[in-house]
C-alpha cells in the first residue's frame, strides 16, 4: 500500500519567491506540467532530487527550503531498536550505514519517521526506488543530521542547465 505524502507548501514557497514554472523547467528539465501539479498540491509526493534542483534555482539552502515547505513534519516516535545487514546498498543506504548505530537502526528510523520498514529497505537497497523529499527530511531528523545535509550528499552532482539550454527550453515551452 502506497504511503500518503504529507502536505507541503512548495507552491506557496515558489509563489512567494516569484519563481516561475518556465524558469524552473529551463534550468532543471522538470516539466512545467509536473511543476503546476506540485504547485497546486495535485502531486504531494516531491522526489528529493527534484526538490534539490528547485533549491538550486531558488539559490537558497536545501535545509532551509525543506523546513519551510514541511513546517509541521515531525518524527512519529523517539523509540530505538537495532538491526544490521551486509548487503549491497544505494547511496542512501551507504549514507545511513555511515551513521548506523543502535540509535539509527532501520527499525528505529522507521519507528521515528513513520516510514514503513519495507519502504526503508527499498530505499536503501533498490536503485529504482525514488526517495521523496519528505522522507529524506524525516530521515535527517531521525538521525539528528543537519537539515539538508543528506540532500547535499546525495544530490551534489545535480546541476542546472546551461544558459544556452535554458533559453532554448524557454522558447520551446512558450511555443507550446
Amino acid at each position: 500500500m502506497k504511503e500518503k505524502a504529507p502536505e507541503n507548501s512548495l507552491g506557496i514557497y515558489l509563489t512567494n519567491r516569484k519563481i516561475g514554472n518556465i524558469e524552473i523547467y529551463a534550468k532543471t528539465n522538470i516539466p512545467t506540467s509536473d511543476l503546476s501539479r506540485l504547485r497546486s498540491g495535485k502531486i504531494s509526493s516531491i522526489p528529493a532530487n527534484k526538490l534539490y534542483l528547485i533549491s538550486l534555482v531558488s539559490e537558497e539552502p536545501i535545509g532551509k527550503i525543506v523546513e519551510i515547505i514541511y513546517p509541521n513534519l515531525n518524527l512519529v516516535s523517539n523509540r530505538t531498536s537495532q538491526q544490521k545487514s551486509k548487503e549491497k546498498f544505494t547511496k542512501l543506504g551507504t549514507l545511513l550505514i555511515s551513521v548506523h548505530n543502535e540509535i539509527n537502526s532501520l527499525t528505529s528510523i522507521s519507528l521515528k519517521t513513520g516510514i514503513k520498514l519495507p519502504r526503508l529497505k527499498d530505499l536503501i537497497k533498490k536503485e529504482s526506488a525514488v526517495i521523496l523529499a519528505h522522507e529524506l527530511y524525516l530521515i535527517e531528523l531521525a538521525t539528528e543530521a543537519k537539515v539538508g545535509s543528506y540532500f547535499e550528499r546525495l544530490f551534489s552532482g545535480l546541476q542546472l542547465n546551461s544558459s544556452k539550454m535554458q533559453e532554448k527550453l524557454k522558447v520551446e515551452e512558450r511555443n507550446r
